[in-house]
């Protein structure tokens, strides 16, 4: 027995009477009341926690609008003095705990928000469209050429082309075209990394596809095992350079079930479809789009953006085309990219938000996308958001060559 346990535990005669008569004059904490809710009375009775804004940067701007405050800015200065914070000029919100004390994580994190790229989403849009947006030249800064030189000649050049015809307020041609259809194969494998599930193929013609699309449907019978893919593939023998999207689900027992997705016309999309009901008879097809499409030469990058909406967008409405519904309305975020002014300005979906972050310093709606990526040039007005993915691809590129220690 643990003697000496026990009379520590017991105490002495006065000690237990001094307990005995000092438990009458002090009321017991209620039963379940920790130590954590005790320390927590013990805190100041005021607010333990408060977050003044400073004066927004132009970098945030809109979305500073966004939280504007009813009172004065006096008074916001009186309360940052009052509670010993930064000054007014700060960039950064001042996050404040009980105590006084800083709460620098959130601190930094608010500046990575203010300093990452994506925060010139919150920039006001122009009065007149620049000759060159300056969302797109931020795209274009983060191609790295002596990276790409180093890694892959091809890309280097085709990288270079895409840089200067943007820097002459110019959009894709005949030379990028050719350059994106070169390297669809690399861009695939890249996404097929970034997207795991995507099972994302490049074909060069529909006879290929289809003998594809037969050996893939044969192995999931065989092995009772579904399988969800994507191919991007050109449907049309008069013109190779046109490509569109399939999205297709195989399952034991079943006929392969295909989703064929455009955004250009819809009359090249039928067309398409009934070529590729001749080759494989015993599929179910069906067809939709977004014909957001305007450029004669950007089908490829709209191709691969295509497919990799059709596989983040699966549950909410690729699935939903697999199972026969109709009338399934196209997710906002496939309009991203739209080439029309007017198509975007009157859609139902022009206020959506089309960015994963859905309120905070990155939000952007459909409309304020399609205004930030207008151009001036010769032409005319045009939208250049596609050239933005397409730089954007190219960026993903070099990085997962590099992160392959892939050399020339």
């Amino acid at each position: 027995m643990n003697i000496s346990g026990l009379n520590r535990r017991q105490g002495t005669q006065a000690e237990n009477t001094e307990g005995a008569s000092s438990s009458v004059n002090t009321p017991q904490p209620q039963r379940g009341a920790g130590r954590r809710l005790q320390r927590q009375d013990a805190l100041p009775t005021d607010t333990r926690y408060s977050a003044s804004r400073t004066s927004a940067s132009p970098q945030s701007a809109r979305a500073a609008g966004r939280y504007e405050a009813g009172g004065s800015s006096s008074g916001t200065q009186d309360t940052q003095q009052a509670e010993g914070s930064m000054p007014s000029s700060s960039p950064l919100l001042q996050f404040r705990l009980g105590g006084g004390r800083n709460h620098s994580e959130l601190e930094n994190f608010h500046k990575m928000m203010l300093d990452s790229p994506k925060a010139s989403r919150g920039d006001a849009i122009p009065e007149q469209p620049e000759a060159i947006p300056k969302r797109l030249l931020e795209k274009m800064e983060g191609i790295n050429l002596p990276q790409l030189a180093f890694r892959n000649t091809e890309l280097h050049e085709y990288a270079t082309t895409v840089c200067d015809q943007v820097k002459n307020g110019r959009g894709a041609d005949e030379e990028i075209m050719a350059g994106d259809i070169k390297l669809l194969p690399l861009f695939a494998q890249v996404e097929n990394s970034r997207n795991p599930g995507l099972n994302l193929q490049v074909f060069k013609n529909e006879k290929e596809c289809c003998k594809s699309i037969k050996e893939q449907n044969n192995t999931v019978q065989q092995n009772k095992q579904p399988l969800n893919m994507r191919i991007i593939y050109p449907p049309l023998k008069g013109a190779k350079d046109h490509h569109v999207t399939l999205d297709i689900q195989m399952r034991p027992g079943h006929r392969p079930s295909i989703v064929m997705f455009e955004s250009a016309e819809a009359d090249l999309l039928m067309y398409a479809r009934g070529t590729l009901a001749s080759a494989l008879p015993r599929a179910k097809i069906k067809v939709d789009g977004s014909f957001i499409q305007r450029s004669k030469y950007d089908c490829i990058m709209y191709s691969l953006n295509n497919a990799i909406k059709l596989f983040k967008h699966h549950d909410e409405y690729t699935a939903r085309l697999h199972n026969g519904e109709k009338h399934v309305p196209v997710p906002a975020t496939f309009l991203k990219h739209a080439q029309s002014k007017s198509l975007v300005e009157n859609h139902r979906e022009k206020d959506t938000t089309v960015t994963k972050d859905k309120g905070g310093l990155h939000a952007e709606t459909l409309l304020h996308r399609n205004q930030a990526y207008r151009s001036d040039r010769s032409a005319g007005e045009h939208v250049t958001s596609i050239e933005g993915f397409r730089m954007q691809e190219i960026k993903r590129a070099g990085e997962f060559l590099a992160a392959n220690r892939v050399r020339a």
